[in-house]
């Protein structure tokens, strides 16, 4: 081992002990002073401050969120009993032991179903204490996996069995700008013949505040359809196997929408500043579903956050554009 600079030697008089911590404290100076180099041969755990500061410069990883019940539920104590409650006794209903094994390897929840040592006996028999593990099962789901929860929640039955304040609590009061807009678009003379439009913008409407990701899907699938309904009505070919850049382009060309001359008039000019506005708002909407939404087969956890308030814009926009693209092709 090579032997320490004199300075860093403490007198022979010393003991063992004030010499080491001498070293110790003569070591921290020079480092103070930017010397490092010049004792690590023998202070090899003195660093530098900017070089031990050199393992955090490494970006953290982005944290998910995990998804939560909506506050209307959680708010209130007695709500969220009643939810839990009424929830367990209708799925309870709604599913037998096959439902429940499915559910269990979906979901990863052998320990609580599969391997339970009375929960799908109680169920097969119909004992009396299958309820109960059925509530135990709903707790716990909403303390450890609501996304499980969510799939028993959008069960038909639970649908049109709990009770309205139930499901209004978990909705949200429903975006009103959507609200008028979905309500409008059903009574747009131009598209009855072509596409149930009001059905589409019904679920775009139903998705909002509470499911941002799943609007923005809708809205694509609103969009889409749309698009496709107008090129089949015009007898355009070969509809099915474009996709959705291509149906875009396709669409706005058929309607006289995307021409290659100098506008006639300023006003024209102006019509062709809007409409490739709307090219951009649809393409946007489409990218937006990849993105944040469902779209191919997207791992839930794995898209980005988006808002109510976004997600809102995007839906109000893909309904007006769709209006507009069905009118405008009943026009000409």
């Amino acid at each position: 081992m090579p032997t320490p600079p004199q300075f860093l030697k403490a007198p022979d008089a010393l003991d063992t002990g004030v010499r080491e911590r001498c070293r110790v404290v003569a070591a921290a100076v020079l480092v103070s002073l930017d010397y490092q180099r010049a004792i690590a041969p023998f202070f090899p755990e003195a660093q530098c401050p900017s070089s031990s500061m050199r393992q955090w410069e490494h970006p953290m990883p982005k944290i998910k969120r995990k998804p939560e019940l909506p506050e209307g539920i959680t708010d209130d104590p007695a709500t969220l009993g009643r939810f839990k409650v009424e929830l367990a006794e209708i799925v309870a209903k709604a599913y037998g032991s096959s439902n429940w094994k499915k559910f269990a390897i979906r979901f990863g929840l052998d320990r609580e179903i599969s391997d339970h040592p009375r929960f799908l006996r109680s169920c097969d028999w119909g004992d009396h204490d299958y309820e109960g593990h059925v509530i135990n099962l709903i707790d716990h789901l909403c303390r450890q996996n609501v996304p499980a929860l969510m799939v028993l929640f959008e069960i038909p039955r639970v649908q049109k069995e709990l009770s309205d304040d139930l499901l209004v609590a978990w909705h949200g009061q429903q975006d009103p700008l959507v609200s008028a807009l979905s309500h409008s678009l059903g009574t747009v003379d131009a598209a009855r013949d072509m596409i149930d439009l009001g059905s589409y913008a019904a679920r775009v409407e139903g998705t909002l505040p509470h499911d941002p990701k799943a609007a923005i899907g809708a809205t694509k699938d609103l969009l889409e359809a749309a698009m496709r309904s107008i090129l089949d009505k015009r007898g355009v070919t070969g509809v099915e196997k474009l996709d959705f850049p291509a149906l875009m382009n396709r669409c706005l060309t058929e309607l006289g929408m995307a021409p290659k001359g100098a506008p006639a008039s300023e006003v024209e000019k102006k019509i062709r500043s809007i409409v490739y506005g709307a090219k951009e708002i649809i393409i946007a909407a489409n990218e937006l579903r990849n993105l944040a939404g469902t779209g191919h087969g997207r791992v839930v956890g794995t898209e980005e956050e988006l808002s109510a308030d976004d997600a809102s814009m995007i839906a109000s926009s893909g309904m007006v554009l769709s209006a507009w693209l069905l009118r405008r092709a009943d026009a000409i």
